[in-house]
């Protein structure tokens, strides 16, 4: 499980990286594309995240001062998640197009926090799962934790493009616990 650990730690760094710039203008729009690539490399094709700019700079020269303070601002709320806890599973249920690209039967949930600055509890917000696949490991898809609710939803509809289950459960390691009531009793639970 080091291996996946380094992965997601890995992940997790570059994705703070780029959320960062996504507001930073003194990044130039091709400085930010190298991040952003670099980011959209951790996920397998089939599912991947984009982590487009929000607007391209010469967009924001168009911004009065005022609303270019409250677009700076969120370059002060991005935060690297949290890693709470890896899950080690075998034989997952996955519709038939990620089936196609895996090379394994293992499958590992990384249970994540979320990526700005906020009022609440320190809870789950997103579980990638990584697998071995024929483009190395990847994150092969992800789901949210809506801990209002509190649920798991779907990042997309499209089942062929989904972990429907994870599979049997064979290991855990544990990191950090999370703070918000729900999150902290699955924390606790297995």
């Amino acid at each position: 499980m080091e291996e996946i650990k380094n992965f997601i730690t890995a992940f997790i760094q570059d994705e703070f990286t780029c959320n960062k710039a996504n507001y930073d203008f003194s990044i130039s729009d091709e400085e930010y594309e190298k991040m952003r690539l670099k980011v959209t490399a951790y996920f397998h094709t089939v599912n991947a995240d984009e982590y487009w700019r929000g607007l391209e700079g010469e967009d924001v020269q168009e911004l009065d001062h005022t609303m270019k303070e409250v677009y700076f601002q969120n370059v002060k709320s991005a935060i690297p998640r949290s890693l709470f806890q890896i899950k080690q599973y075998k034989n997952p249920k996955v519709g038939e197009g990620l089936a196609r690209w895996l090379t394994s039967d293992a499958l590992f949930a990384c249970y994540t926090s979320y990526t700005e600055t906020n009022d609440l509890p320190l809870d789950y917000s997103t579980v990638f799962y990584v697998a071995s696949t024929n483009e190395g490991f990847k994150i092969i898809y992800k789901i949210r934790y809506e801990s209002d609710v509190p649920e798991w939803r779907h990042s997309h509809n499209l089942k062929i493009n989904q972990v429907a289950n994870p599979g049997k459960f064979i290991a855990v390691e544990k990191y950090q616990a999370p703070q918000e009531v729900n999150s902290l009793a699955d924390y606790n639970a297995g």
